[in-house]
This record gives C-alpha cells, structure tokens and sequence, in this order.
C-alpha cells in the first residue's frame, strides 16, 4: 500500500480523471482508498494527514465523473 499526502492524492486524481483511467473506487473505514483501473489493475492509497472525511470529499469529484464511489 502505497501513502500519499492529500496534495498529492488530489493531483493524482485530476490526473488519472484526464485519462479516464479509474473504473470504480472504495473508501475503507480507515480512510484507506482502493482503485479498480480500467485494466482491471487495483491499487490502495493510505491518504496521511488528514481523516476519512476529507478523502471522502476528495473523491466527490470522482463520482461527479460518473466513476462508482463505495464506502465500507
């Protein structure tokens, strides 16, 4: 599992939602957020400086794109 910072995490986001890359995304209870690609390659992020709340937010713009956002 990979840890990032919530700079970082958006960053990556906006650069994976230009690709259209991200077929789905799951936030654990950790605030851990699991990635399925397009691929079918998945990828789990520790997002480290903030709480689960602010990854959540994080990831509206996700779901705004139409990509399934799950919470466990």
């Amino acid at each position: 599992m990979k840890q990032c910072t919530l700079d970082h995490f958006s960053e990556t986001l906006e650069m994976w939602l230009m690709q259209n890359y991200i077929r789905s995304v799951t936030i654990d209870a950790k605030g851990r957020v699991t990635f399925t690609f397009m691929d079918g390659v998945k990828d789990t992020l520790q997002v480290t400086g903030c709480d689960r709340s602010q990854v959540i937010r994080a990831c509206r713009q996700l779901s705004e794109q139409g990509i399934p956002v799950r919470e466990r």
